[in-house]
């Protein structure tokens, strides 16, 4: 998910990955992978026909002004409006260095969001 202001200004950037973890049941170490499955530990993946609600609080930018000497200072936010993307990606097997190699995307909107 990217957030920009109307110039294109990056203010927020965030990813999540969704996928099983499961453990070897030692407690030592974390396996990812259906030959190594003896006992989920979470299952944060995306399940068939369930909606997934995620949360993102973005703040924005602002500055802090003193309009009057001797006055508080007042919050003045800088931009109004910004453009949020999410974007849903699958990740293949992903090379040392390049994410984005092997991955296609599923689903992509931006949306509009103002403070009035």
């Amino acid at each position: 998910m990217t957030a920009k202001t109307k110039d294109g200004k990056e203010i927020f950037r965030d990813s999540k990955i969704y996928m099983p973890q499961a453990t070897n049941s030692r407690g030592d170490a974390m396996v990812y992978g259906a030959h190594f499955k003896m006992g989920y530990s979470r299952d944060t993946s995306l399940q068939p026909l369930k909606t997934k609600v995620e949360t993102f609080e973005i703040k924005f930018p602002y500055e802090d002004v003193e309009k009057e000497k001797g006055k508080p200072k007042v919050r003045e936010i800088k931009a109004k409006e910004m453009d949020v993307t999410v974007e849903l990606r699958y990740q293949l097997d992903p090379a040392p260095g390049e994410p984005d190699k092997d991955s296609f995307s599923y689903y992509k909107d931006t949306k509009k969001v103002t403070i009035q």
